[in-house]
């Protein structure tokens, strides 16, 4: 009996000494399972909080402007032709006017919720039994289950709105795409256009350029036309003046001849001076001999005021010999011409005796420049 007592004793402290090896191996294995499931509680409770707790409010399609697609042309268009892009845009994928709840385990109740595996039975306050499975149930409410199946659904839904937020996002690059290539040329017509603004602009600007010099130009010749007006009127003038003396002059020639006629000389013959040889021009003395009262440019005549000596010299000292037809010179002092200072040349034709005035043509091929007031005669 004593050793019968004896190997018990043995056997149950070996089995009591292997139960306290399996206590610690479970032990250890027991702190392992807690540490993992506060883990998997901390990070479900984390996870939850990036899950919208319900679907975007609805909310009313706004209006949008929508994207003009008719060619561009100089000709405008009242009503040109829309893009329809907008009735088929999905705007409540679009980011809500306020912010969408998130799902929140990190309460209390939630927390303890998550460490129910069982449902309890309310009657019994033990787990309830599945009757399918004859074992304690571990869906139903008030279990961690239960958050575990809100959590799903609401990460299918989220999932599900990405899926078509996905789907609108080519819809809106093609859109995005189409709008930038017409943009673009858009620009590049617009560059274009204005490339060929800028020209115009400086076309235009040479031209009113152009424009103020020619009415510059109108100006001047207005101007001018107004002094050569009024010296036409003074030519008109002075030829009317000439023509009232020469006149005068054939009305005192009359009256002589006719006294001459009472007189009874007509047998004396009328001494007439005749028109002198080429040979003059070696008597006359050359140099200054008058200058130029009065010009007609129109007319080409020039009436010249001549000293008393070279007048002696051409009609003698009783100016009773006919006008030399002889040519002679005419100068402006300072002038910078192709010719120097030379003007022209002009042929005497008819005298003015009683002021020393000679009336004479103006020579147009020798003619440098227009006559002027007070330009020299020389011979």
């Amino acid at each position: 009996m004593g050793k019968v007592l004896r190997v018990l004793i043995f056997v149950v402290f070996g089995l009591g000494l292997v139960a306290l090896i399996l206590a610690g191996l479970n032990y250890s294995k027991r702190e392992v399972l807690i540490e993992r499931t506060h883990s998997l509680e901390e990070i479900f409770v984390k996870l939850t909080k990036t899950l919208e707790a319900e679907d975007p409010v609805e909310v009313a399609r706004p209006e949008y402007p929508e994207r003009d697609v008719s060619p561009i042309t100089s000709r405008e268009i009242e009503n040109p032709e829309l893009s329809a892009f907008w009735q088929t845009y999905q705007h409540q994928f679009e980011p809500a006017p306020q912010p969408i709840p998130r799902l929140d385990f990190d309460k209390e109740d939630k927390r303890l919720q998550l460490r129910k595996l069982y449902r309890i039975d309310p009657t019994t306050g033990k787990p309830a039994v599945s009757s399918l499975t004859g074992r304690p149930d571990t869906t139903g409410p008030d279990t961690m289950s239960e958050l575990f199946e809100v959590a799903l659904k609401r990460a299918n839904a989220q999932y599900a709105l990405l899926n078509r937020t996905r789907a609108e996002l080519p819809k809106l690059r093609k859109e995005l795409i189409d709008a930038i290539e017409e943009l673009n040329n858009v620009k590049k017509g617009a560059r274009a256009d204005k490339k060929a603004v800028e020209e115009r602009d400086v076309r235009i600007a040479q031209v009113e350029n152009e424009k103020k010099e020619i009415e510059g130009k109108i100006s001047r010749l207005e101007d001018e036309k107004r002094e050569l007006n009024a010296e036409l009127r003074e030519s008109e003038e002075d030829k009317k003046k000439l023509n009232e003396q020469i006149v005068t002059m054939d009305d005192k020639i009359k009256l002589l001849e006719q006294k001459l006629g009472d007189f009874k000389l007509k047998s004396i013959p009328r001494q007439v001076a005749e028109a002198p040889d080429n040979n003059l021009e070696n008597v006359l003395t050359p140099g200054e001999k008058g200058k130029v009262v009065s010009f007609n440019e129109q007319w080409k005549f020039v009436v010249v005021a001549l000293d008393d000596a070279f007048m002696n010299e051409m009609l003698g000292a009783d100016r009773s010999k006919a006008l030399p037809q002889i040519e002679m010179m005419v100068r402006r002092p300072g002038l910078q011409g192709p010719a120097g200072d030379f003007v022209t040349r002009v042929r005497l034709r008819q005298v003015i005796q009683e002021h020393n005035l000679v009336v004479a043509d103006i020579l147009m091929d020798w003619q440098q420049a227009p006559t002027e007031l007070g330009d020299v005669v020389y011979f």
